[in-house]
């Protein structure tokens, strides 16, 4: 991300100069796109580009001094501990830029956010369900939606920002101080351009918040279905902030047809769909041993995920300007019936590709975790016995216990039992990993996991306890 930022730097030093260019020209993005063109005014995104700028030299400090003070230790443990201690701070302030431009919409969109938020909590609870099993923690599911809200629209933004500013320079670099540019095709070609900007870095920025989670906290990943909630939690969190910038920018009526696209008819389409292909691609590899097939897998998500976002806005674009030659429909009918059905066709794919990868997954799931809990049940230890399996795998019937346990204990003995089967389906997804040959260094010994499923037996209510073995 801090390279592809640099190249857009070094582009835009590079780009034709206009007569009257002033302070900061070699800065584009401080300057009005054309000369004579009104000042856009105080912006986070011009704050974010000057905190890059800070970070790089700061970035580069924080390495070399962490890196000698880890050389310096002659425990290994000492010295891993203090390496990653210095690489995540080199990470972080990599990363600051982005929030930062993030910061403009968010200033600017306050009321439109509110409304969103709603809307929004709905697509993230709806991804959360996919998983019948184990399940991706709360606290990452919602770091994902904040790095699709914060990251994903900062980095994308930047990127899409530098284009709309120098390119003009590029498409007229002879234009004088006097002349009159043909703004429609300047605006036609700026548009286009855009549109691929959008495809390919948009979801790059999205993306690699799955990355980090596949890098970093990969034992949290068990196959296609966690990738998938993944990718979709980031895709949900930028679709939340770009809802909120897209209502911003029109008037009332056109504010509300933009969030029924987004928020409404499209909530679990567009952003959502395309970085969950990117989730999937993660998910995939996680469960594949040859190194070349991981890195195909994770291509063919980021590829088909950029290719999707890309078409998509090159047919909505072609269908907007051309409809009218087609149809003459009137407000509500196109809302209504011709945006839907547009959503479904450009869209739809990708929706049906992660359902059908969503649902191939959990039965992947469900027949590995059936066999394992069957074998944890027969050794004996307790963490798992005969009578618990059944209501393990099955969804259900695991509510059904909860609510029960809920109407008569209230929601401590809900929250208990449920901590004891998300436990116990972790044992069971350890023991399916280390079969598979799967397992990675940070992942949780068996033997902890079977301790604390004890620790949580022991803390349920005695009333609640024979709710576990009800089959």
């Amino acid at each position: 991300m801090t390279a592809l930022y640099a190249s857009q730097i070094v582009i835009d030093i590079l780009r034709p100069r206009y007569e009257g260019e002033y302070a900061h020209e070699w800065v584009g993005i401080l300057n009005p796109l054309i000369p004579g063109m009104p000042d856009p005014g105080f912006g986070w995104y011009e704050v974010s580009f000057w905190a890059y700028l800070v970070a790089l030299p700061v970035a580069a400090a924080i390495w070399l001094i962490g890196s000698r003070q880890a050389r310096a230790l002659s425990e290994s443990a000492a010295y891993e501990r203090t390496t990653r201690r210095w690489q995540g701070w080199v990470i972080g302030v990599l990363l600051i830029p982005y929030p930062i431009f993030a910061l403009d919409p968010i200033t600017k969109n306050i009321t439109f956010l509110l409304l969103c938020l709603p809307s929004t909590a709905y697509a993230v609870w709806l991804v959360h369900r996919m998983q019948r099993y184990a399940r991706v923690p709360g606290w990452l599911l919602l770091t994902m939606v904040g790095w699709g809200a914060l990251i994903g629209v900062g980095f994308g933004g930047s990127m899409i920002q530098w284009w709309f500013d120098y390119s003009g320079n590029f498409f007229f670099p002879d234009l004088s101080g006097s002349a009159i540019p043909d703004v429609g095709k300047l605006l036609a070609r700026q548009n286009a351009g855009a549109l691929l900007f959008a495809g390919v870095f948009e979801e790059l920025g999205k993306g690699l918040g799955v990355a980090f989670c596949y890098l970093l906290l990969r034992r949290y990943i068990d196959n296609v279905v966690s990738g998938i909630v993944l990718g979709a939690a980031s895709g949900a969190g930028f679709n939340f902030m770009e809802s909120a910038t897209y209502m911003a920018q029109h008037n009332a009526a056109k504010a509300s047809s933009e969030y029924f696209t987004r928020q409404s008819v499209g909530l679990m389409a567009g952003h959502l769909a395309f970085t969950a292909a990117i989730g999937a691609g993660f998910g995939i590899a996680r469960q594949l041993a040859d190194p070349a097939a991981r890195g195909r897998a994770i291509a063919c998500g980021f590829g088909i995920a950029m290719a999707g976002h890309f078409c998509n806005n090159a047919f909505f674009a072609f269908f907007d300007n051309h409809k009218q030659d087609w149809f003459s429909p009137g407000n509500t009918v196109d809302t209504l019936v011709l945006l839907p059905l547009a959503m479904f066709l450009f869209q739809g794919p990708l929706v049906l590709l992660y359902v059908v990868l969503v649902r191939r997954g959990n039965k992947d799931q469900a027949a590995g975790l059936a066999v394992e809990l069957r074998a944890e049940a027969a050794t004996g230890f307790g963490a798992v016995t005969a009578a618990e399996v059944p209501v393990l795998l099955r969804p259900g019937r695991r509510l059904y216990l909860r609510l029960r346990a809920l109407r008569r204990d209230g929601l401590g003995a809900y929250r208990d039992l449920g901590r004891v089967y998300a436990a116990q389906l972790r044992l069971g997804a350890a023991r399916w990993h280390r079969s598979r040959d799967e397992c990675v260094p940070t992942a949780p010994d068996e033997q902890a996991l079977r301790e604390q499923i004890m620790h949580l037996k022991g803390q349920l209510a005695a009333p609640v306890r024979p709710l576990q073995v009800v089959s």
